[in-house]
This record gives structure tokens, sequence and C-alpha cells, in this order.
């Protein structure tokens, strides 16, 4: 059974949630936790594919998971949501009441820690004698290792992210300002893909020094930096890519060699990525070489992080993080370093853990020249 474009991915079929539930009930039993409480719109989409503004995923043990939605959403979860229970929800005011008869045998519940505060003290006064367990961590676990269905749809958003800079690259010219390049950015998402997964970055010159610089009217001049970091949707999964390159004249020296150091740290982070390594020590290879070569602090941010339904995901390459890579997670590999008043270098990939190593899903050329 297929889902429809307008609920699910269409290329996900049943079983994929069914599995994804299964997965969370047997975390949930692990942590014997009574009841879990989802309420984001984004986890909610990953454990039912169905894209809503409104709604609770309630999992009970003993007992089966429902789903609740209002009115706008109820017929169209009831058609696609063959697998789990639908139920109308209740109103907001009564949110509290509802729950507290809800929840009378519960002793331990699982909850989102970033939901509205107001809203957990609403919660917790209704249940006071209820073990309230920050689900967050679970759940990030539960999503980092990516299906062979959502591989797919990551694939498509990877192929469809290295046309749109593709496309890009082919009209940009000096003298267009970043809000220029943002906007064939735009429309080549639009079009070649579903939409932006986030706000493009587009910077030139010495604005490339800012990691993630707000685009305006400054113009490109030719041998400038031009740094741009996309990402484009296809099926509600994130693709992100960053190039750095030159138009209309040779770089100068300091520019090409920054980027071979950044180059050189990008290549050399992925040739160790393999699975029982942890995240943290892929950071430090890349960081490592960066450091070599004399710019070690000018290299702020993390190597990279995950990505699937959501742009920034775990686990991430970071000096903190210390899981441990396990095939099928997907992360982007993105080093650079950023020279305040004269330009920034960064080059990012996206990579597939696999069972040898990894894949780097993105195909864009990564040459600075153009």
């Amino acid at each position: 059974m297929s889902f429809s474009a307008c609920g699910a991915a269409r290329d996900l079929t049943a079983s994929e949630f069914v599995g994804r539930i299964k997965r969370l009930r047997g975390w949930q039993r692990r942590e014997r936790l009574d009841a879990l409480l989802i309420i984001s719109e984004v986890n909610r989409h990953y454990f039912t594919g169905l894209k809503a503004s409104n709604g609770m995923l309630l999992s009970e043990l003993p007992g089966a998971p429902v789903f609740y939605t209002d009115f706008r959403y109820l017929l169209a979860a009831r058609k696609r949501l063959t697998f789990m229970e639908v139920g109308s929800i209740w109103r907001p005011a009564d949110e509290a009441a509802v729950l507290a008869e809800f929840g009378r045998a519960w002793r331990r519940v699982g909850y989102e820690g970033q939901m509205p505060a107001a809203r957990f003290l609403a919660w917790r006064e209704a249940l006071p004698h209820v073990e309230w367990v920050n689900l967050d961590q679970g759940v990030a676990g539960l999503r980092a290792v990516k299906s062979r269905a959502e591989q797919t749809l990551i694939r498509a958003a990877v192929k469809a992210n290295d046309a749109a800079l593709a496309c890009v690259l082919r009209q940009v010219r000096t003298g267009m300002s970043e809000w220029d390049i943002g906007g064939l950015v735009r429309h080549a998402a639009e079009t070649l893909g579903q939409g932006e997964a986030f706000e493009t970055v587009v910077c030139v010159g010495r604005n490339a020094a800012e990691c993630h610089h707000q685009p305006g009217n400054s113009r490109l001049r030719p041998g400038q930096a031009l740094l741009i970091d996309m990402g484009v949707l296809r099926d509600y999964y994130c693709s992100d890519l960053t190039r750095t390159v030159c138009v209309g004249a040779a770089p100068s020296s300091d520019l090409a060699n920054i980027y071979r150091v950044v180059l050189d740290a990008n290549q050399k982070a992925i040739r160790a990525i393999r699975p029982g390594r942890r995240c943290c020590d892929i950071d430090a290879v890349a960081r490592r070489a960066i450091e070599r070569a004399g710019y070690g602090e000018y290299f702020g941010h993390s190597l990279g992080h995950g990505l699937g339904l959501e742009v920034h995901e775990a686990p991430s390459f970071s000096t903190a993080c210390r899981t441990v890579l396990e095939p099928g997670m997907v992360l982007t590999v993105e080093p650079g370093i950023y020279l305040p008043g004269r330009f920034g270098v960064r080059i990012e990939d996206v990579v597939l853990i696999t069972e040898g190593g990894c894949e780097v899903l993105s195909q864009s050329p990564r040459a600075l020249r153009i």
C-alpha cells in the first residue's frame, strides 16, 4: 500500500511506519514507560507519515498506539493511517483534564523536552504522581539510522541539490548581488525539487567569513570567493550542500591555498568515516588537518550534522558527540576556514554510512575556479 503525496512521502509504504512504531514501542518497553506523548510536528510525521499542524501520538503499554488529531486532518488520518487507531482530539482548554483521566494508572511517562514550558507545566499539574522522562534522545537515536526507503528519498534530494547548484552556477555572473544569486537558488529549488530545505546562505568576498551570512546587496567581483550553502527538499527529506567558487578571474594565491586546506580536511574526514568510529573522532580528523595548516582558530563550528526530515538531526560530527557510527546514518561533512575581513571557504558533502565505510552522495564538482 502506498500513501498519496499529500500524506506521507509517496515512496514510503505503511510497513515503513509500522516498523517505526514497533521500534518506538520497543524502546518504550526498555525504558519502562507506561505512556509516550508525542506532539511535535516532525516526530508525528516521522511515526505516522501524516503532515499535520495539530495532533498527538499516544503510545500506552499495554495497549495500542492512537493518533489524535482535529477536524481539519481527521478524514485524511483515518484514510491513510490504516495501521493505527485514529481519534478526534480534545479542545486545547480540555487537555489537562483529558490527560488526568487517561493517566490515572501511569507512573512513568515520556515527553518531548522541546515542548512549550507552559504546556508541560499543565501536564505535570494534571498528573502530579507521574515521573516525567525526556524522550528526545531516544527518539533521535531511532531517527538517526535511515531505512532503505529513507535512503532512497535522501539520495533523490541530494541529486536534486546537485542539479540545482549546477543550474545556478551556469547563470552566475560577476556584478550579481547576493540577493540575485539567492533568487536563482530559490527558483532552482522549486523547479528541480520541492523548495528550499532552509534559507540559502549566499555570501561574496569578505562576507564569506561569516558562517551564516544573511544575503544582501553586496555584488560579486571577479576572483572573489562566492560561498553558497543550499538545501533542496524532496518528499519532505532534506539535502545540504556547500561550495565555494571563484567566477570571472583566477583566485588569489591566499584563497587558493585556504581552499586546498579545507578540501584536504574534507577528504581526510571522509576517508576516516566507517562504522564503529565515534563522531567526535571524525571531527578531530578534519580539525587536526586545519590546525596543522595553522588555521585552527578559524574553524569554529562542528564538522557536520545528521540529515533527514530535518536539516539538523542527530548525530553530529562534533567534539562533544560520542555517538558510534552505524550503517544507515546520513551526515554532512563541512569543514571551513573563515578569515575576518578577507574571505571564507566551506566545502560540504552528504555521506551515507555503509558497512565498509561511507558513500559520498553529493556529486557536485569541488573545483574552486568555474
